[in-house]
């Protein structure tokens, strides 16, 4: 005799309503309308010739044919699961389209990525490196990290981490034009170099918080503006002047000493990071892999 696959559909929404109590909750995890649920639980009824539910009582409760059915096909669902899950590497392949920002990218997604590589080597990623979160569905682009969570419509928003804004300048700069002790102390003789923001079109304006949660804000007159964060770490590497860059982006430079962090008592605000996804789409197993993947390894 012929298997009938639909059953495997019918004995799945069966096992849901069994476990969930109800045509409604099911539905709610299948994806189905409650008489759609109904409708699946009559057909597998006649196809296999059992009465699954009791449906006398005030709650849904199996039979005890449909005990048995339950106790029978669970461990063969649960092991169709494990083989048809992300964690199978014969299943992770395909091309991946990425899209970051220039912090983001350069110093937390490009080097993360080789671990991902080695551990999936059929996925193939193409990073774009830009700030804007437009157009992404039209780009095809299947992921995108950016910081100041930007609002994108069409797509998914998720946290991924919080990130210290610092000040900072070369030892150079400061030998020459002193230590600021104070926000106030920027607008007195500093040059300070600014990054442009590519959504508004305008400098970002500098905010400080100290660990009391007391703010100061500043906007500086500045003879330079950048639209990246590479670029904003190598003027300030040049003696350009005072920048505000994310800890991840400055940790580097402050390691190696060619940065000094300036004001540590008011680098206090946590800039937040997003993963972006498409909403309400099939997400393949590459992708399911990868965001588990970046989630973990760019978490602070």
């Amino acid at each position: 005799m012929l298997f009938d696959g639909r059953i495997i559909a019918g004995i799945t929404v069966f096992v849901a309503v069994a476990k969930g109590g109800s045509y409604a909750r099911a539905g709610e995890q299948l994806g189905l309308s409650r008489s759609g649920v109904g409708k699946a639980i009559a057909r597998l009824e006649e196809r296999t010739g059992m009465r699954l539910f009791d449906r006398t009582s005030r709650a849904l409760k199996p039979t005890d044919e449909g005990r048995r059915l339950l106790d029978e096909v669970t461990p063969m669902l649960e092991a169709l699961g494990r083989v048809a899950s992300p964690s199978t590497p014969a299943l992770i392949r395909g091309r991946l389209r990425v899209s970051t920002d220039g912090a983001f990218g350069p110093f937390l997604v490009i080097p993360a990525l080789p671990r991902f590589l080695a551990a999936h080597p059929q996925v193939r990623v193409d990073v774009l490196v830009r700030d804007r979160v437009d157009n992404l569905l039209l780009e095809g682009v299947d992921l995108a990290i950016r910081f100041g969570g930007p609002e994108a419509r069409g797509l998914d928003k998720r946290l991924l981490r919080r990130s210290r804004v610092l000040t900072c300048a070369s030892p150079g700069y400061v030998a020459r034009h002193g230590l600021p002790r104070d926000p106030d102390d920027l607008a007195d003789g500093h040059r300070c170099v600014r990054l442009l923001d590519d959504v508004t079109g305008r400098p970002h304006a500098w905010h400080f918080v100290d660990v009391d949660g007391r703010q100061r804000a500043y906007a500086p007159d500045c003879a330079l503006t950048l639209n990246d964060a590479p670029s904003l770490l190598a003027a300030a590497r040049a003696d350009m002047g005072v920048v505000r860059l994310l800890d991840v982006v400055a940790a580097g430079a402050l390691a190696d000493g060619s940065l000094v962090e300036l004001l540590p008592e008011w680098n206090h605000l946590r800039w937040p990071g997003y993963l972006y996804t498409p909403a309400a789409t099939h997400q393949s197993y590459a992708l399911q892999a990868f965001t588990a993947f970046i989630a973990e390894a760019l978490a602070d």
